[in-house]
């Protein structure tokens, strides 16, 4: 698939590829079957979330963000930019938050999950390599581990989009906290959904993230395109499996740091 030192395309071409791959192996589904229906109940859940607190939120908004009446015509100078402005920070920070709620849920719901996509991982990098790395921890101490380190994962995602959310609160800067949510999780998304194949391969964070670095430009491809593939409606149904497919193949073609499997070797 891929090689080192490709591009932003590259990484791109790896969420389509994972697609072609699962429909290719049919034998895949049931793995599949289990963190989709995860994605489903989390999907449905912050639809819920998402309502439930939006009328609170947008009163508060609109409180904050009131500029009065104009009590003479020609306050209207000053008054009516401001109430654009308002309004346009307003639908902003609905959106912000409205993302966050999902992508919080969905965080959430990988965690659950991520015994299930460890075996999908693992299933596909013996399918496309013929071997697979041997953890030497047994079906319930790989599930642990799986939970263990996505747990982690989704704790350091969480605390640097809360940073970005805390940003969007100071008023002009609601823009650059777009920005930033958009571009710390288009690097976020490699770093997860590779990481199933990583964790087998006890890769710390040090040597993932300088492995990252060096195929910066593929990682971050891969990064937008998977970030894009969350918004598509029904797709973003597929996103749990699709995403582990696709990054674990990402992985392999890119070749993955050794880390610890080189002592521990493989099993066909």
């Amino acid at each position: 698939m891929d090689a080192p030192g490709r591009g932003l395309l590259d990484g791109a071409r790896a969420v389509p590829a994972g697609l072609r791959f699962l429909r290719a192996h049919r034998e895949l589904w049931p793995v599949c079957a289990v963190p989709l229906l995860l994605n489903l109940c989390v999907f449905g859940l912050a639809i819920w979330a998402f309502a439930a607190n939006l009328d609170p939120i947008t009163a508060a908004l609109a409180a904050k963000l009131d500029a009065g009446p104009a009590e003479a015509w020609y306050e209207w100078l000053w008054l009516g930019p401001l109430w654009l402005l308002a309004g346009l920070l307003r639908w902003i920070l609905i959106g912000l938050f409205a993302f966050v709620v999902y992508f919080v849920f969905t965080v959430v719901g990988a965690v659950i999950a991520s015994p299930f996509l460890d075996v999908l991982s693992a299933r596909v990098e013996r399918i496309h390599s013929g071997r697979v790395t041997d953890t030497g921890q047994g079906v319930v101490g790989g599930a642990l581990r799986a939970f263990r380190a996505e747990g982690a994962r989704a704790v350091f995602f969480l605390g640097i989009q809360a940073a970005w959310i805390a940003l969007a609160l100071v008023p002009g800067l609601q823009p650059v906290a777009v920005v930033g949510l958009f571009v710390s999780s288009a690097l976020f998304l490699p770093l997860d959904y590779t990481g199933y194949l990583l964790d087998r391969r006890g890769v710390r964070f040090s040597e993932r993230r300088a492995w990252l670095m060096r195929h910066r430009g593929c990682m971050f491809g891969f990064g937008a395109t998977a970030f894009v593939t969350y918004l598509v409606p029904g797709l973003n149904f597929l996103c749990l499996p699709l995403l582990v497919t696709a990054g674990t193949l990402l992985a392999l073609g890119v070749g993955p740091p050794a880390g610890e499997s080189g002592r521990r070797g493989e099993r066909a």
